[in-house]
């Protein structure tokens, strides 16, 4: 299989460089995306400006579940386009939060938003006029949204451990507000249920709420150990805290009731986004017990935005639960599927002698090229790290698409097919990128 040439794809984004910063519509610091425009799309491919065919497993961060032109999906999005599409409430506010409060544990009731980010800040916002307690503590490796007060920074020390801005930090960034990390938050290990309890004993008159991914996706596709959830859930209890699930990525993805539903553990508030809505349009929310909810209706919390509940979000994530409570077994099938690639990926690095471990959650996995799976974010190695991009950079040429964090979903539409386009590429690509590591091992060039 020859790599794939994109002259006029590169050429169409160094033009568009001049209109849009770096030519991109996210960046991280330290760390460059080569991105590849797409104008058509089907199923599981899409096709670029240079007609190359792409395997597309990034599947836009997660939230694309119901895959590339989903007849089913866009003749519902289509017929409400048909009916209203901008005014304050439609008809379809009771049928979609009905559906959500009956599959999510968590959900007494519900509030709509647009981005993880927004309704995650929106959450805490909510924990804290809930326990009149103004702080909150996150966990190393969990990423809730690019707002200042809760993206990067490492402890300053387990003795104190508030976050603190650092050298080299990939979600570090200039202009964050002074003093917003020690102002607002904790920070310490996750599946350490020791670090926590100590916390809460020694600052809970200040905390307010803990904030987790129940499985922690960004920071390598990790469980929780067994038993700490259950823990977690008892210390809040103990000491007047809200319990925050952020199910932006697991929420739909993993099942119709989160990952709370598969973990049995049910958080105070939970946040969703992504593939909530399918994938075509941006749609989040925020659910939890009627009590804390009740902050809202009784106007002792703002929550405000122009577009929330739009009608055409509702309408995808109806669409959305339809299709996925229709088809009943879609869960394990594209499971199954996404398995089958994540064992050619294996296979394939062993083959050339890169290790190669999978791990993660149902219909989102996540590959390292380390000998051992992770059990903590910090156990991620520099060298594996830089070579899980460089397979991912390598993947790009051969027409497979995953994200640039190693990370790889399905969709509904997913099929062998897709799996077979997968393993006639991916021994090419691991050839190359043996080749490009030893390269750089005989130049005594470090990771």
């Amino acid at each position: 299989m020859p790599k794939l040439q994109f002259p006029q794809s590169d050429q169409a984004v160094n033009h568009l460089k001049n209109y849009l910063p770096g030519g991109v519509h996210y960046n991280f610091r330290y760390a460059s995306k080569e991105t590849i425009p797409f104008i058509k799309a089907k199923g599981s491919r899409v096709w670029d400006f240079d007609g190359n065919e792409h395997l597309d497993l990034f599947c836009k961060f997660g939230a694309l579940i119901v895959g590339h032109i989903n007849e089913e999906y866009n003749s519902k999005l289509i017929e409400y386009i048909n009916k209203v599409i901008s005014v304050d409430q439609c008809d379809l506010e009771e049928s979609v939060c009905e559906r959500i409060i009956h599959h999510v544990p968590s959900a007494e009731m519900v509030r709509f938003g647009l981005s993880g980010t927004e309704s995650v800040q929106n959450a805490i916002r909510l924990a804290r006029a809930y326990t009149q307690k103004p702080k909150f503590i996150r966990f190393e490796g969990h990423f809730h949204g690019n707002a200042d007060n809760i993206m990067g920074g490492r402890q300053a020390s387990p003795d104190h451990p508030v976050p603190i801005d650092y050298e080299g930090d990939l979600l570090g960034t200039e202009g964050r507000a002074p003093g917003i990390f020690q102002d607002q938050s904790f920070l310490i290990p996750w599946n350490n249920i020791e670090a926590l309890e100590q916390l809460l004993q020694e600052q809970g008159n200040e905390i307010g709420s803990v904030i987790m991914e129940p499985i922690c996706i960004n920071g390598g596709g990790i469980f929780p150990n067994p038993g700490y959830l259950e823990k977690v859930r008892e210390l809040c209890n103990l000491h007047h805290v809200v319990l925050i699930f952020d199910e932006v990525i697991t929420g739909f993805r993993v099942a119709l009731g989160g990952a709370q539903s598969l973990l049995g553990v049910t958080p105070d508030i939970t946040v969703f986004a992504k593939a909530m809505a399918g994938g075509a349009l941006p749609v989040s929310a925020i659910v939890g017990k009627k009590e804390i909810m009740q902050l809202y209706t009784d106007q002792r919390v703002i929550h405000a935005g122009t577009f929330n509940g739009y009608p055409l979000g509702l309408a995808a994530v109806l669409a959305t639960i339809e299709i996925l409570e229709k088809d009943s077994s879609c869960y394990e099938r594209m499971n199954g599927f996404l398995n089958q690639i994540g064992h050619y990926l294996v296979e394939a690095a062993n083959s050339v002698g890169i290790p190669m471990v999978i791990q993660g959650a149902p219909n989102v996995l996540v590959f390292h090229s380390q000998s051992h799976p992770m059990s903590h974010p910090g156990d991620y190695e520099n060298n594996s790290m830089f070579q899980d991009i460089l397979i991912a950079k390598v993947c790009r040429d051969y027409g497979i698409q995953f994200s640039p964090i190693s990370r790889f979903c399905s969709n509904l539409l997913i099929n062998e097919s897709d799996v077979s386009f997968f393993q006639e590429r991916i021994g090419e690509v691991m050839t190359e990128v043996k080749q490009i590591s030893e390269s750089f091992n005989n130049s005594n060039y470090q990771w």
